[in-house]
């Protein structure tokens, strides 16, 4: 019950009713391929971004997430999991150019609001 209090909480704003919906690719490695089992996608209004990364199956999956907003580039961002509490600070430039990298336990995901420092 706690999950969803949080997942309701953090879907009510209005970025996801009237933002911008894109779905990200996403990247493996030729002997790792477990990124096929790994869904995300983002919104975007003014300065509002969120991402969600979900792995959808029972295998751990990793691989790089590729988020397609050209004004990460040359800033830091911080990544706050608002299901989990965790923040991460990213380099917009990697994000952007090689992707965000991610190692999903089986079923895991993350619902990320992103701001640049």
């Amino acid at each position: 019950m706690v999950f969803y209090a949080h997942l309701l909480k953090a879907v009510n704003g209005d970025v996801f009713r009237n933002g911008e919906w894109r779905l990200c690719e996403r990247s493996g490695w030729p002997d790792n391929q477990s990124c096929q089992n790994i869904l995300a996608w983002c919104w975007a209004k003014s300065d509002e971004r969120y991402f969600v990364v979900i792995n959808f199956r029972q295998e751990a999956a990793q691989g790089r997430v590729h988020v397609p907003w050209d004004e990460l580039k040359g800033e830091t961002w911080r990544l706050n999991d608002v299901l989990t509490g965790e923040s991460y600070d990213r380099s917009g430039d990697e994000t952007r150019d090689a992707g965000l990298y991610v190692d999903l336990a089986p079923w895991q995901c993350h619902l990320f609001q992103v701001r640049a420092l």
